[in-house]
């Protein structure tokens, strides 16, 4: 009996903080929002088609959501507590263990499509994401600051590395966050740095990825940095779950209406803001029983680009022939078959994977929080 319940604990998803239940919720939506941008590619929308896809653009900026809840949660967790070499030291070891074993897993799957497609045995319509000149970028996490030319093996892992980027720098965005007012300037002042740069390119900084993302990731976890120190003037924002479901639909309203990217940035972080709100509320009792699935959020992110490859391009356009309305369905079953195979992943996997790491590493354990959740297991 002791040993069955030993084991259901390891297994079951459980709800680990009260004060993050809504932000919980959106990261869940945002990566479907993810996996709905790139699945679209199989999604037969007939003569609608190109209209469709560039309606489902502004769904990507569903990955500044993940950089602004990343930077409330880890400012939330570690604020005050990465003041040394050592503090600091242990912290990239905790974060290191949390994001590089699923990572480096999925870049040795592409690496392994990437020689069978270099042997003609699997072809490719993108043969330039197994580019070998960034392979070495790709397992140190530095192929968001420009050392390659597009996005190559295991393409979402671009955000991962912007991610761990903004670890290297948070207690000198810490210190920043610290003067409120100086740290909001600098927020200001980096999206006119960047859109002018946009300019110069012909490149939205929206769009950036490979190509420097780390820039474009850093106003949005700056900002949700600085909305931690806000947090008790969000709470008093009055029915904030309601107005966080409008800022929702608003935003999906706003992608499929194609308004412009700044703006829907801006509803993103209006988003954002209301999530940090709406979770200092008492959260309906469907609120608490989702909240859980956000702990598969990086996992979500993480395998979906190989479930594409193997279940929607290989299974069901290759080999079973799949078009028009069955391939819709089967596109359907295959989202809603990315929450086990995430739950596989992460039980199975990742957790087993961060344990033995940071033991190998020496990192002292985390002290639970008995207010707040530690980001070690879910981001």
């Amino acid at each position: 009996m002791g040993l069955r319940m030993f084991k259901r604990e390891k297994l079951a998803l459980k709800l680990e903080s009260d004060r993050m239940i809504y932000l919980d919720l959106l990261r869940i939506a945002s990566s479907y929002l993810i996996i709905i941008y790139h699945f679209q590619s199989q999604i037969d929308f007939g003569n609608a088609a190109p209209i469709m896809r560039a309606r489902l653009d502004g769904f990507t900026l569903a990955v500044d959501l993940f950089f602004f809840i990343s930077g409330f949660v880890i400012n939330s967790v570690y604020t005050g507590r990465v003041s040394n070499f050592s503090a600091f030291k242990d912290f990239m070891i905790k974060r290191a263990a949390r994001l590089l074993p699923l990572h480096w897993a999925m870049f040795l799957i592409f690496v392994i499509f990437g020689i069978a497609n270099a042997l003609g045995h699997l072809p490719s319509n993108h043969p330039e994401i197994y580019d070998v000149r960034c392979a070495v970028p790709n397992v140190l996490l530095l192929h968001a600051f420009g050392f390659c030319s597009s996005l190559t093996f295991n393409y979402v892992s671009w955000s991962i590395s912007a991610e761990m980027g903004l670890y290297l720098i948070f207690p000198l965005l810490a210190i920043l966050v610290n003067r409120r007012y100086l740290s909001l300037i600098v927020v200001a002042a980096l999206i006119v740095i960047l859109m002018i740069a946009s300019d110069r390119t012909g490149v939205s900084w929206l769009h950036w990825s490979y190509d420097f993302g780390i820039l474009r990731a850093l106003p949005s976890f700056l900002l949700g940095m600085i909305s931690f120190t806000y947090r008790d003037r969000l709470a008093r924002v009055p029915w904030a779950p309601g107005w966080l479901l409008v800022g929702c639909v608003a935003f999906v309203a706003g992608c499929l209406l194609q308004w412009p990217k700044l703006l829907l940035l801006v509803l993103v972080y209006l988003v954002a803001l209301l999530g940090i709100a709406a979770s200092e509320h008492s959260a309906s009792r469907s609120a608490r029983c989702l909240a859980p699935l956000g702990q598969l959020t990086y996992s979500l992110y993480m395998l979906h680009p190989l479930v594409q490859s193997v279940l929607l391009t290989g299974v069901g356009a290759t080999f079973l022939g799949l078009r028009g309305w069955q391939m819709n369905v089967f596109v359907l079953v295959t989202m809603g078959l990315m929450l086990p195979i995430a739950w596989l992943s992460l039980v199975f996997f990742e957790r087993p994977s961060r344990r033995w790491l940071t033991r190998m590493a020496g990192a002292r354990q985390a002290r639970r929080e008995s207010a707040m959740f530690t980001p070690d297991s879910r981001w």
